[in-house]
């Protein structure tokens, strides 16, 4: 018997073991062919968010980032049954150091006192291309490699403004690049602070978030880049204009040592994230003023650009209208181009140019194009020229202004259906025309209405009359406003009597919930509907609402206690169904008619 007994515990042991064992699991994946100096993932997967979780060493690669961890959960019904799928996973980017073929150790997972390994990785590394030497993909990232030293104090983690030139002229186009450098296991940026740009105007260019570094090689050391931001800053002023370093927050996963058994530690080793503070270097830039020499029509335009105009018309009747259309494109800082001034004829009526732009920030530097809409409407037929207009431009890499012409129009003005026999002279604008040839008056036909002479409204009957109406009006007018700011001041009276509109905005909401079959949702909005009403109908802050609160509250106003049964029954369900398994809420379709009729009920009472 004493035997039996032992096999029986040893057999019941061994069951519970396996059981536990099959409850949990963890899975590692990663390619199993990469070529040298190439990024990859290794990601290890596992059914659970409890335990912990002990990587395997990965000392011969080198880690780029990670550990970044991801969770997510998925519950299916079928035939009744009920099955939830938990997944979280821990990713590495890791690169290769050599060529070779490489094993990374199964993954442990420490719960309940077991340990439950993964799979091996057999990772080969194959010969590529040499790793490139660049900027993370940014031509205009104004340093080379030679260029970029890394920072005295922490060599393994600094930061970078870079600028592709450090000599402008005033309102030339300078690119800037926030850079990182990690020789280290970054995880994450907690606090970014970057630069003001005193003295500059600055636009933002479009920059992805960063998830991923590069691997870029400096003074033969590899090291993981990645932007942070880049902008496009035109100085404003001369002189030596100096931009204020960049501050970061990172975060560094780094080891803990506990033991000083090295082999120790690589098995059991913990690891920890500490923040450290990273400053970047200061940039000057020397400006130097545009160039004496300028032409009469230069505006501040810096860069290199292009000219085109078109009419939509060239044959027209009187008083129709013709559009004039001025396009500049080009690269430089088209955001402050000014319309062009146009001569335009003066018998013309004119208006102020309707501007369309199309403009993006680039690495390039500003680039697209602006437009300017001239509707100008001729008033008498003719024929008509349009002069030539002019845009004029400082371009730096040829460090000269230049000026661009278009060419000039003629318009052929027919004769209008509804022309007068007088001239029309017009200054160029709308306020300044003058009418000649109405120096005749004819003689006035209709009847005219005589008074007495010396009559007026003072001092009559009705003078009065509307004196009294009018003092009636304001003193009306002045009650009503009393009344209305009045009414509108006291807060809880405006709750209470919109309380009923807006719990039944919120069960409305439910069942759009309740049709999509968005459990959760519908429930959560049933209950903010409940609560929201007591709050707004008792008086009551919702932080201060409880079952009890609400129960007090409502017998003091004389509500029955079916009705308040009925509340805190919906109430009830509601809770229980927000945090029970799924499949034992009962039916919403009852719930939601419940809580509707508990709501009337207490509006009628309340």
């Amino acid at each position: 018997m004493i035997k039996k007994g032992i096999i029986l515990t040893v057999w019941m042991v061994a069951t519970l073991t396996a059981a536990a064992a099959g409850k949990y699991h963890i899975s590692a994946s990663a390619p199993e062919t990469v070529t040298l100096g190439q990024q990859f993932r290794v990601v290890f997967e596992m059914n659970t968010r409890d335990g912990k979780f002990i990587p395997p060493d990965l000392s011969n690669f080198d880690i780029l980032m990670g550990p970044s961890t991801s969770f997510s959960q998925s519950t299916e019904i079928i035939n009744g049954k009920i099955s939830t799928h938990i997944s979280y996973t821990y990713t590495y980017i890791l690169q290769p150091r050599t060529l070779g073929t490489f094993t990374i150790a199964p993954a442990k997972l420490r719960i309940k006192g077991q340990v439950i390994e993964s799979n091996a990785l057999k990772i080969t590394v194959a010969k590529g291309s040499s790793p490139p030497v660049n900027q993370g993909n940014n031509p205009s990232a104004g340093a080379s490699p030679s260029d970029i030293t890394p920072s005295s104090s922490n060599p393994n983690l600094f930061l970078k403004v870079l600028v592709d030139k450090t000599r402008v002229y005033q309102g030339e186009a300078v690119v800037v690049t926030v850079k990182i450098y990690s020789r280290v296991n970054l995880t994450g940026l907690e606090e970014v602070d970057l630069p003001e740009f005193d003295g500059f105007l600055k636009q933002e260019i479009p920059t992805p978030d960063l998830h991923s570094l590069e691997r870029e090689y400096i003074n033969g050391k590899a090291y993981g880049t990645g932007v942070i931001q880049r902008y496009l800053i035109f100085p404003q002023t001369t002189g030596n204009i100096k931009i204020e370093p960049a501050k970061i927050v990172a975060l560094v996963r780094e080891r803990v040592h506990t033991s000083s058994d090295p082999f120790f530690d690589d098995f059991f080793g913990n690891y920890r994230t500490v923040r450290k503070s990273v400053l970047s270097n200061r940039v000057t830039i020397h400006v130097d003023p545009l160039p004496a020499g300028a032409p009469p029509g230069f505006k501040g335009a810096v860069g290199t650009f292009g000219l085109d105009a078109s009419v939509d018309k060239t044959t027209l009747k009187a008083n129709d209208a013709v559009t004039l259309k001025v396009k500049i494109s080009g690269n430089g800082n088209l955001k402050l181009i000014e319309s062009p001034r146009v001569e335009f004829p003066p018998d013309f009526e004119t208006y102020d140019p309707k501007i369309t732009s199309h403009i993006s920030n680039t690495v390039h530097g500003e680039t697209g194009y602006k437009q300017f809409e001239y509707l100008m409407i001729p008033r008498h037929a003719g024929k008509y020229r349009i002069p030539s207009v002019e845009f004029s431009y400082f371009d730096p890499s040829a460090k000269a202004y230049k000026t661009l012409k278009t060419p000039a129009f003629s318009l052929n003005v027919l004769k209008g259906d509804q022309t007068e026999s007088g001239q029309v002279i017009s200054g160029g604008g709308q306020e300044a025309l003058k009418y000649l040839g109405k120096d005749i008056r004819y003689i006035y036909t209709k009847p005219i209405k005589l008074k007495p002479a010396g009559y007026t409204l003072f001092g009559t009957w009705k003078f009065y009359l509307v004196y009294i109406l009018s003092l009636m009006a304001f003193l009306l007018a002045v009650f009503l406003r009393h009344r209305y700011l009045k009414a509108k001041g006291d807060v809880q009276r405006v709750r209470n009597r919109k309380a009923n509109k807006m719990a039944r905005k919120r069960l409305k909401t439910a069942g759009q919930f309740l049709k999509k079959g968005n459990q959760s949702g519908f429930y959560e909005e049933v209950l903010k509907a409940v609560w929201g009403y007591l709050s707004d109908k008792l008086s009551l802050p919702l932080s201060d609402l409880t079952r009890e609160t609400a129960t007090e509250a409502l017998e003091k106003k004389n509500v029955d206690k079916d009705t308040i049964e009925k509340l805190m029954r919906v109430i009830d369900q509601c809770e229980f169904a927000r945090y029970a398994p799924e499949g034992s809420t009962g039916s919403m379709d009852k719930l939601y008619e419940e809580a509707m009729a508990v709501i009337s009920e207490l509006e009628e009472k309340l």
